[in-house]
């Protein structure tokens, strides 16, 4: 099992398959927050392949964003690099 599956399964243990953005900052001990998220979203000087993919979001009435935890995970994780 390589580092990335591992830390995905540790995740997905502690976190709920659909769940609220504004608690993505709770889930993820800060490592990821929902404002800059939002702002990477909403960047367009971004490159679409660096924005989280719309799969990772889903919309509850007019204005409540969820995340869909294994999406989003799948996305974050492929974004991070070992330190050196």
């Amino acid at each position: 099992m390589n580092n990335n599956t591992e830390l995905i399964e540790k995740l997905q243990a502690s976190m709920p398959p659909l769940f609220a953005a504004t608690e993505l900052d709770h889930y993820t001990g800060n490592s990821l927050r929902w404002t800059t998220l939002q702002n990477r979203r909403a960047n367009k000087n971004i490159p679409e392949s660096e924005k989280p993919p719309k799969a990772c979001f889903r919309q509850d009435g007019a204005r409540k964003i969820l995340i869909v935890r294994d999406e989003l995970l799948t996305w974050w994780i492929g974004t991070l690099t070992d330190c050196e």
